[in-house]
């Protein structure tokens, strides 16, 4: 689902909202939550979504929260207008574009329902959110951005020890008991940087937000942490293949591709980046696919973004 389409939908009147009579188990539900946190997330991710949950049984959904991994009830989310300030529904389909059945809708549900406690990362949230910036904005050639992108997906460790919640939304789909295993796993794209304008954030009332969940017990104090990751992922990006523009001939990006995926242990290209002609290939046909997507870096602009999630309308748009 291209930003376009995402903004259309941010633009719904609150007469056209849809039910929540209309969702399934196994739905996703991409949200914007009101505050300079969530403004952050957003930008970071290159969305107009900073929260993803998915849709459970019991009239309840399950997100990863602050607090945790937790179940919360979806009517009490959508009169929540204070906190939010719109929430979207999405259908989960099948990659053959087929509504699922309902053991793969419980098969997912029970497989949210598992990672229940699961803690948050509130330490390595400015990590993460820097991270995800630079992998969706920076490089704007096609490949630079597919090989930028599984750089800081192998620096990244994999780790579903704490979760965040598209990551949660992903793992839910991607790794439950079904049969082949990862069947329903979201087919993650590669969409364009977008360009959004870096939102107005009071950096007092942002202190404010997230000094209680960083420094519970101490003086808040605002601290700058540099972004090792980043750095050491410019030492595996050539400069010139991350280069704005279109300038670089294929074969040459190809050739640097081939050279990061060796240094950084990655599998052989898959064989629709294995032609030197990959990139007008590309362009004609529009976003490239993430083989191998890490779940701790998935957005909720990926969960939207994705052909496997087809956009119910909106379920909440606060009166302001």
């Amino acid at each position: 689902m291209s930003l376009k389409d995402q903004s259309t939908l941010a633009s719904n009147q609150a007469h056209a909202l849809t039910p929540q009579a209309s969702l399934l188990p196994g739905d996703v539900l991409l949200m914007l939550g009101d505050g300079p946190l969530s403004a952050l997330i957003a930008w970071c991710g290159d969305s107009v979504y900073s929260h993803a949950a998915l849709v459970a049984d019991n009239g309840e959904l399950i997100e990863a929260a602050a607090s945790g991994v937790r179940r919360y009830p979806i009517a009490q989310r959508l009169q929540d207008d204070k906190n939010f300030g719109f929430i979207d529904g999405f259908r989960t389909l099948a990659h053959d574009g087929q509504a699922l059945d309902a053991a793969d809708r419980a098969a997912i549900v029970a497989h949210a329902q598992s990672l229940i406690g699961t803690p948050y990362p509130l330490d390595s949230l400015a990590t993460l959110g820097v991270i995800v910036a630079i992998r969706g904005k920076l490089p704007q050639h096609r490949l630079a951005r597919l090989l930028v992108r599984e750089a800081l997906d192998h620096l990244v460790r994999n780790n579903p020890s704490h979760m965040v919640c598209s990551e949660l939304v992903f793992r839910a789909l991607a790794e439950c008991d079904v049969q082949p295993l990862g069947r329903l796993a979201p087919t993650i794209v590669i969409t364009p940087p977008t360009h959004l304008p870096f939102p107005k954030i009071d950096w007092v009332a942002l202190l404010e937000e997230v000094g209680p969940l960083l420094w519970p017990k101490s003086k808040l104090k605002l601290a700058l942490a540099a972004a090792t990751p980043v750095d050491a992922a410019a030492g595996v990006v050539d400069e010139a293949a991350v280069a704005p523009g279109e300038d670089l001939a294929d074969e040459a990006l190809m050739q640097h591709v081939a050279q990061a995926r060796a240094v950084l242990g990655l599998q052989p290209a898959p064989p629709s980046l294995a032609t030197d002609a990959v990139g007008a290939k590309m362009a004609a046909a529009g976003p490239a696919d993430d083989p191998r997507p890490n779940p701790k870096l998935v957005t909720p602009q990926d969960l939207a973004a994705t052909p496997d999630h087809v956009a119910l309308g909106r379920l909440m748009q606060a009166a302001s």
